[in-house]
């Protein structure tokens, strides 16, 4: 009998909180982080604030602990989404517009991580970053097998295309959510992504290839010749 109360109390406990931080997610979604109270996060999940501080020490903590589920969903679909996408820009071009996507199907999540999780000053240090790079991360593969493919400028900086990739994500989703997601989403992104992919391509007229450390970059000079630079 002590077993079966012990866990009916977890599972109590779990479902508790689960109630409370879906009440969090829908009151910072609908008010804003700023201007929702403890006591009305309380109140939305049916208990007393003395209670709701048995699960959570405060505001900032459920910040910071609301989206981690979703980005959790997004770690564990992001595998499936690319499984037999060949090709680096095919790669890059999904990747884009499943974020999208999800942002889109998830507002309230979006609401939390890109208009207050990530100016939050503790964002940095929690298990919620930790698993929004790894989402990053698999832009940093898809722009190294870009490159070692020659599908993709082999002087790209990895780190300098994601970030490319990354703001132009957190713009367009925070400016979608300032203006009350009043428009399609996806109305601007193959434009942007476009632009975006043409800055990642090999340089017009030219090819590049690696032999050991030297690389040959041959460029139209006069008809048969061929100018090489050693790296």
């Amino acid at each position: 009998m002590g077993k079966g109360r012990t866990a009916g109390n977890m599972k109590k406990s779990e479902n508790t909180r689960a109630r409370i931080i879906d009440a969090a997610r829908k009151l910072f979604a609908e008010k804003g982080y700023q201007q929702t109270t403890v006591i009305e996060i309380a109140q939305e999940a049916g208990l007393s604030e003395a209670a709701m501080y048995e699960y959570f020490k405060g505001k900032e903590e459920l910040l910071l602990t609301v989206p981690d589920m979703w980005v959790n969903e997004l770690l564990a679909e992001m595998e499936d989404q690319l499984f037999g996408v060949n090709g680096a820009f095919n790669k890059l071009k999904k990747y884009v517009w499943w974020t999208f996507r999800r942002i889109e199907q998830s507002p309230m999540n979006a609401k939390i991580v890109y208009l207050f999780l990530k100016t939050n000053r503790n964002f940095l240090e929690t298990e919620v970053y930790e698993n929004v790079k790894s989402l990053y991360g698999k832009l940093l593969e898809i722009f190294e097998e870009g490159r070692a493919s020659g599908e993709m400028n082999p002087d790209l900086d990895p780190y300098a295309a994601r970030a490319l990739v990354v703001g132009m994500i957190d713009h367009m989703a925070t400016r979608w959510l300032l203006e009350d997601m009043s428009y399609s989403l996806f109305d601007q992104v193959e434009g942007t992504y476009g632009l975006l992919a043409e800055a990642f391509r090999p340089p017009s007229g030219s090819h590049s290839a690696h032999t050991g450390s030297e690389i040959v970059l041959r460029v139209r000079a006069s008809p048969g010749q061929e100018i090489k630079i050693a790296d």
